[in-house]
């Protein structure tokens, strides 16, 4: 059946795009559906503020009138303001798998779209940026995704190679266990007693009662940490706001640390429960028990599995021991501190193939990648 690509404008067209995946993916073993409340905040502008710097189009492939899949073409000011690459983005690529032809059609209209916006380039996906979901699974398919990471299918990568996409950059997801890999390699321990015997170097828990003020300080810190890492955009003040808002009933105090050199933090760690575990067999709904059961589970009966979606050294001392010295003491006291809570499993993502300090520094905890993700790129 030939396919057609229509632009989603109206709500109902919208509504179809938000809930696609959950019918495409419905029952397969690594796919858990995320939160279709959340899922919806992220195409509203009144509530997801990441789009004030976006120019997007939504697309639905259609086959008839069924709708097979989707795509948003986008161009992010705010990224060429920074990166001046003449380079557009896609993402939420999603298609069904009775229909090979939709990823291509979706691509190409896509690509028609920024080549009408005057980009020169496309990449992909990010949905929306490179700090929130991004990448194309292309191994570790066996496993369930983790909160705020993608789900795909192995067909996907293997389209992007017969549509002319080039691989712009990988990137890996390490799992670890609270458990295991002890005693810590000595360089571990040494660090560790170096930073407690220091007068200059501590490790501090965040301070209660001023969640809004950590939260703005952490990402301060991680928008000068992160600011040469492949396509960074830092996060605004109003997105950091946002964020505040959306993690609050997520974060575990015992999952947020910060280290300080002379009293000032330079570094911090944040592990977040797995939201999806969860949240796995709730088809994405929190009514009528769903708010109950996740309530439950995040609260009282806690989950086994986390994520470190966020951490950072600043600049000025990534190169130096005390640099070093305060990540791998963050990340121990963070697993002592979460261990107490249930938590065993620990995923730290997304890491860059090239930043083999960080991958060191994650395998001396005993982890391992279980996941890759690919960003591509292609000429317009």
């Amino acid at each position: 059946m030939t396919i057609t690509i229509v632009q989603a404008t109206r709500a109902a067209d919208m509504k179809a795009f938000a809930e696609l995946p959950y019918r495409l993916y419905r029952g397969e073993p690594g796919w858990r559906p995320p939160l279709r409340m959340m899922q919806k905040d992220q195409f509203d502008p009144k509530k997801n503020h990441g789009l004030d710097h976006l120019d997007v189009a939504y697309w639905l492939a259609k086959a008839g009138e069924r709708v097979v899949g989707r795509i948003a073409s986008f161009v992010n000011r705010f990224h060429l303001e920074v990166h001046k690459d003449a380079t557009g983005h896609f993402g939420f690529l999603d298609t069904d798998k009775a229909y090979p032809d939709a990823q291509g059609a979706l691509l190409k209209q896509a690509e028609d779209w920024l080549r009408g916006k005057g980009m020169a380039h496309i990449g992909g996906p990010f949905n929306f940026s490179v700090n929130e979901e991004c990448g194309m699974l292309t191994e570790g398919f066996e496993t369930p995704q983790m909160m705020l990471m993608p789900h795909g299918r192995p067909d996907y990568p293997r389209t992007m190679d017969g549509l002319g996409y080039g691989k712009a950059v990988d990137t890996f997801a390490f799992l670890g266990n609270t458990h295991e890999g002890y005693p810590r390699p000595p360089i571990v321990t040494k660090m560790q007693d170096y930073v407690e015997k220091s007068s200059r170097l501590n490790i501090r828990p965040m301070r209660k009662g001023k969640f809004e003020e950590e939260i703005a300080l952490a990402m301060n810190i991680f928008n000068d940490a992160w600011a040469n890492n492949y396509n960074f955009v830092p996060y605004s003040d109003t997105q950091v706001q946002h964020m505040a808002k959306e993690m609050k009933i997520l974060i575990d105090p015992a999952g947020f640390w910060f280290g300080e050199v002379d009293g000032e933090a330079k570094g911090f760690i944040l592990m977040l429960p797995n939201l999806n575990e969860a949240i796995r067999d709730l088809d994405g709904r929190l009514f009528p028990f769903g708010w109950a059961k996740l309530l439950w589970r995040l609260k009282v009966s806690g989950v086994k599995s986390a994520r470190v979606p966020l951490n950072g050294i600043r600049q000025e001392i990534q190169k130096k021991r005390s640099g070093s010295a305060l990540m791998l003491a963050l990340f121990e006291t963070c697993y002592a501190a979460m261990r107490p809570r249930g938590v065993e499993d620990v995923e730290l993502s997304w890491i860059l193939e090239d930043n083999v300090d960080v991958q060191n520094m994650i395998e001396l905890s005993s982890a391992a990648i279980y996941k890759k993700y690919r960003l591509y790129k292609k000429s317009l």
